[in-house]
C-alpha cells in the first residue's frame, strides 16, 4: 500500500465518520506513524507503506473514528512549542492556555530576573509549570495535583523536557503543600465547567477527557473559592495569584478574588481575545503566613 493510497484510506474513513478535518486529521496522524513532515506525503506519494504501520495507522483511524482525540491516539500533544505526553488521566493541554503562560513568563523576568518560586496547582501533565520551568531558568518550581494518576503523567514530562528539575506534590489543593512553603506566583487551571454545561460538552471531551479535571460543581466556581481562600496562607509579600477562567466567568471570578483581598487585578485575553486568565496580589501578605492555615 502507498502512501496516498493509505491517505485516501484514512480521509474517506474519517469523513464517513463525521470528522471535522478528515484530511488533515489523517496526515497528522500518518506523520505521527511515520515520523515524517506531511511535505513528505506530496514528495513521496508513492513509497509503499509496510504492513506493521499500515496496521498501526488502520487502528489510529478507527479510534478516531469513535471521537478519541488525536492527541491520545498520538499519546502527545504541542504545547509552548515542546511536545507532551498526555493520556487519559489528564486533559490535553489546549493553545488558549498558552498566553497566560507568555504572561506569567515576562511577568517573572521582570519581577524576578534572579529567579523566584512557582507552584503550578491542579497541573495535570505539567503543561503550565513545565513551560515556566523551561523558560526561566531560575525558577523554581512546583507542581501539584489531587491526582495519583496525573502526577505520573507530569512526572515523565519533567524528566523529558525539563531534567526533572522541579517538585511535585499529591494532594487536595494546597493541603499538598508543605508546611512552611510559600511562592512569589501560584497558576492554576483549576476544573471550571459548571454541571450544566458538563451535559453539553462535545463527546470526545466528555467520554474520554477525566471529568476529574473538568467538573467545578454546581456552578462551576467551587475550587476557585477554595483556591483564592486559600491561596493567601502560601503567598511571598506580593505574591501573585493568576487563574485561567472559562467563559463568562470574569466577573464571577473577580468578585471573589476582590472579596479576599486581591489588588491590582489583570486580564490576560487567549488566541480568540476573550478572557481566559486573572491575576491579582495580596501586598499585604507576609511570607510564611501559611502556618495560619487550618
Amino acid at each position: 500500500m502507498t502512501i496516498k493510497e493509505i491517505l485516501d484510506f484514512g480521509r474517506q474513513t474519517l469523513t464517513q465518520a463525521g470528522i471535522e478535518y478528515p484530511g488533515l486529521e489523517a496526515e497528522i496522524l500518518l506523520s505521527s506513524i511515520l515520523a515524517q513532515d506531511r511535505v513528505y506525503f506530496y514528495t513521496h506519494s508513492q513509497d509503499a507503506v509496510d504492513l506493521k504501520r499500515a496496521e498501526t495507522y488502520r487502528s489510529a483511524i478507527k479510534r478516531r473514528c469513535q471521537l478519541e482525540p488525536v492527541a491520545y491516539i498520538l499519546e502527545k500533544k504541542e504545547f509552548m512549542g515542546m511536545d507532551f505526553f498526555v493520556n487519559g488521566d489528564v486533559l490535553i493541554p489546549r493553545p488558549d492556555t498558552e498566553p497566560m503562560v507568555e504572561y506569567l513568563l515576562e511577568y517573572l523576568q521582570v519581577n524576578y530576573p534572579e529567579g523566584a518560586k512557582v507552584l503550578d496547582l491542579c497541573t495535570g501533565s505539567g503543561a503550565i509549570g513545565i513551560s515556566i520551568k523551561k523558560y526561566f531558568k531560575p525558577g523554581i518550581v512546583s507542581l501539584s495535583d489531587f491526582s495519583e494518576a496525573a502526577l505520573a503523567v507530569a512526572r515523565i514530562n519533567a524528566d523529558q523536557l525539563v531534567n526533572g528539575e522541579l517538585s511535585l506534590y499529591q494532594g487536595d489543593l494546597f493541603a499538598a503543600i508543605p508546611q512552611g512553603e510559600t511562592f512569589d506566583v501560584i497558576v492554576s487551571n483549576p476544573p471550571y465547567i459548571s454541571r450544566a454545561e458538563m451535559k453539553q460538552l462535545a463527546r470526545d471531551i466528555i467520554e474520554y477527557e477525566p471529568h476529574m479535571a473538568l467538573d467545578g460543581g454546581e456552578s462551576g466556581l467551587d475550587f476557585y473559592q477554595r483556591i483564592i481562600a486559600e491561596a493567601r496562607f502560601f503567598l511571598k509579600k506580593d505574591g501573585l495569584l493568576a487563574l485561567e477562567i472559562g467563559d463568562d466567568q470574569a466577573t464571577d471570578v473577580t468578585q471573589l478574588l476582590t472579596n479576599d483581598g486581591f489588588q491590582e487585578i489583570q486580564t490576560v485575553t487567549d488566541l480568540s481575545g476573550r478572557i481566559r486568565c486573572l491575576t491579582g496580589k495580596l501586598s499585604g501578605l507576609k511570607s510564611g503566613d501559611n502556618n495560619k492555615l487550618g
